[in-house]
């Protein structure tokens, strides 16, 4: 049961935001009582958390996944992974980034963190990658631009304020914003990947 709480909860976040799903909505479509379903989970605040915590185990599993699919060919790895996100991206209400800065402080304390581990983890292992097999510039920091661009992310790709005032998407904005970070790290032969690639970012992952 806790299992189908989460998967229910956490589409009902994704498509109508936090406070707009409330634990009513989420007793409702699962077809139990409201006293069921705070046997297994004491607040909402405690469902989201649980809810951001499984979403990002899923994320990075998924991931992990693309880099094993894509291993040979570390340019098409990152726009699969970029493709993924943006689709990810896309699905979401935007009310959320702002829920989590403002309604959420404490759950964004927690989420936070990890996003930026995933970042990362993720980016310091294709550029290793990149740079042996000559697609990435050798020069690149690797001490310091994977927090670099996990800061990038975090708070400016991921911030409405910023989507506000650029009037684009957050989707939008990542996209674009990994097209400029991929040409700034890629040598003139992983340049050629980048052109044959770089249009899938925003089609459908598959």
């Amino acid at each position: 049961m806790q299992k189908a709480i989460l998967e229910t909860a956490q589409r009902l976040f994704m498509q109508q935001g936090i406070r707009a799903t409330t634990m009513d909505h989420i007793a409702e479509e699962l077809g139990i009582s409201k006293k069921t379903l705070y046997e297994h989970f004491a607040s909402k605040d405690a469902l989201v958390e649980k809810c951001a915590e499984a979403f990002l185990q899923d994320m990075e599993k998924k991931l992990d996944e693309i880099r094993q699919n894509h291993r040979k060919d570390i340019v098409l790895s990152m726009i699969a992974t970029a493709n993924y996100v943006y689709e990810l991206l896309t699905s979401l209400n935007p009310v959320l980034f702002a829920e989590l800065r403002r309604v959420l402080p404490h759950a964004r304390a927690q989420i936070i963190p990890q996003i930026q581990e995933i970042v990362q983890r993720q980016l310091t292992l294709s550029l290793r990658e990149g740079i042996q097999s000559g697609i990435f510039r050798s020069d690149l920091p690797l001490d310091f631009l994977p927090l670099w661009v996990s800061y990038i992310i975090l708070l400016v790709v991921l911030n409405p304020s910023f989507a506000e005032q650029a009037k684009r998407s957050v989707a939008e904005i990542y996209a674009e914003t990994i097209l400029l970070l991929l040409y700034s790290f890629t040598t003139e032969k992983g340049r050629a990947l980048l052109e044959l690639y770089k249009t899938h970012i925003r089609k459908s992952y598959a």
